[in-house]
């Protein structure tokens, strides 16, 4: 995982392959709680508000308060409690959230998962045993690079089909 400092307030990590770090030893992506590769991990115990950028795989279980970006599959984990406006392609839910989610290609709302917001997404599946409470829109997002739209409104009000 690489960080990127953007501005106060804000995160971005990168995707790194396997590579030698300063003192030659091989570093490789690390593995989420089920065992799939995560090119970056925000964990129990981490807080951050501002925005959160991923480029890769990544799960959060800490607590955020602002913005979500992910570019790859992106898991919010049981432990978290998430205040934020969250933008990706492929979304996975366990935790809490209370905020708008626009996925460009799926939507997972996974048990015990605590939704509470809009949510907008090609394809959608909510497990038996989540709490959701708020509007849906389920269409095809012809844009699926998640920085186009900035607010995730033209989803969520119907547009980019």
């Amino acid at each position: 995982m690489v960080f990127n400092s953007l501005q106060k307030g804000d995160m971005s990590f990168s995707k790194f392959r396997d590579e030698k770090n300063a003192t030659g030893i091989i570093t490789s992506p690390i593995q989420n709680t089920a065992g799939a590769r995560m090119e970056a991990m925000f964990g129990v115990g981490s807080k951050i508000v501002g925005t959160l950028t991923f480029e890769g795989p990544a799960e959060i279980n800490g607590e955020v308060e602002g913005e979500i970006i992910s570019r790859g599959q992106l898991l919010i984990g049981e432990s978290a409690k998430v205040k934020a406006k969250i933008r990706g392609i492929d979304i996975k839910i366990r935790g809490q959230v209370e905020g708008d989610v626009v996925a460009s290609k799926s939507l997972a709302l996974l048990s015990p998962a605590r939704v509470s917001g809009n949510i907008a997404s090609a394809t959608l599946s909510i497990e038996e045993g989540v709490v959701f409470e708020g509007g849906c829109v389920m269409k095809r997002i012809t844009d699926k690079s998640p920085e186009k739209d900035t607010t995730g409104k033209a989803a969520l009000q119907g547009g980019g089909a």
